[in-house]
C-alpha cells in the first residue's frame, strides 16, 4: 500500500512537473493583446494633427491658406490683428515651414503683380502709387484663397469684398515670418523679403485717363466712387 501510495504521489508530481510550464505560457499570451490595446486608440489623435502641415516637411499651399483663412476669420476682418496672430501662429512652426510660407506668399505676390491689379486699387483710392500697390496686394492675399483667385480672373469681383486702404488697413497686411524665422534661427529669411520691382505684366493703362477705369471696373467705381 505504502509503495503504491508513493508510486501515485511520484506520477501526480511528474504530471505537475510536465505540466508547470504549460500554463505558465497560457497565462502570459493573453497579456500580447490587453498590452496592445491601449495603444489602438492612440493613433486617431496622432491623426488628427492640425491640418497646417500637409506632409511631414512641408507647408504646401492649403497649409498657407489655411493659415491665411483662420487667422482672418479668428481676428474679424482686423487685418493689423490677423498679422499678429498670424505671427503667433509661424512661431510654433518648425522654421523650414515658416521659410515656406513667405516663399509662397511671395510667389502669390508676383502672380498679382499686373496692371489689371493696379487699375482696380487705382480706382478703390482714387489714384494708387507703387507704395500703395504693393500695400494693396498684401490685402488681397490676407482675404484668403477665394478672393484672391477670384481677383486674379477678375479684379472687379472684389467689389463686394474689399475695404479701402483706411478701412481695411492695407498697409498692416504684412508678411511676419521673416522676423518669426530671424529670432527663431538668427539667421535672414532664405530668398529675402525684397519688394516686387519691374514692370507688371499686362497691358498698361494711362493715369490720366481714369475713366477708362471706371468703364473697366464698373463695380469698384459704383462702390467707392
Amino acid at each position: 500500500m505504502r509503495a503504491a501510495a508513493a508510486i501515485a504521489i511520484v506520477a501526480f508530481l511528474a504530471g505537475c512537473g510536465g505540466g508547470g510550464s504549460s500554463p505558465s505560457t497560457k497565462t502570459a499570451a493573453p497579456k500580447a493583446p490587453v498590452a496592445l490595446s491601449p495603444s489602438v486608440p492612440a493613433a486617431p489623435p496622432a491623426a488628427k494633427a492640425t491640418p497646417v502641415s500637409q506632409t511631414a516637411s512641408g507647408l504646401g499651399m492649403a497649409g498657407f491658406w489655411h493659415l491665411i483663412e483662420e487667422t482672418r476669420a479668428q481676428a474679424g476682418n482686423d487685418t493689423g490683428r490677423q498679422t499678429e496672430l498670424l505671427a503667433g501662429r509661424l512661431k510654433a512652426l518648425p522654421a523650414q515651414q515658416v521659410a515656406e510660407f513667405s516663399a509662397i506668399r511671395h510667389r502669390l505676390d508676383q502672380q498679382a503683380y499686373t496692371w489689371d491689379l493696379w487699375g482696380a486699387a487705382y480706382v478703390i483710392e482714387d489714384g494708387c502709387s507703387d507704395d500703395c500697390f504693393r500695400d494693396f496686394r498684401g490685402y488681397l492675399i490676407s482675404l484668403g484663397q477665394k478672393p484672391y483667385e477670384s481677383a486674379l480672373k477678375n479684379p472687379d469681383s472684389l467689389a463686394p469684398v474689399v475695404q479701402d486702404a483706411e478701412k481695411g488697413s492695407w498697409e498692416n497686411a504684412d508678411n511676419p515670418a521673416p522676423d518669426v524665422y530671424k529670432n527663431a534661427t538668427g539667421q535672414d529669411i532664405p530668398g529675402g523679403d525684397s519688394d516686387l520691382s519691374g514692370t507688371p505684366r499686362g497691358t498698361q493703362w494711362d493715369d490720366n485717363q481714369i475713366q477708362l477705369l471706371v468703364r473697366r471696373y464698373p463695380a469698384l467705381a459704383a462702390r467707392f466712387r
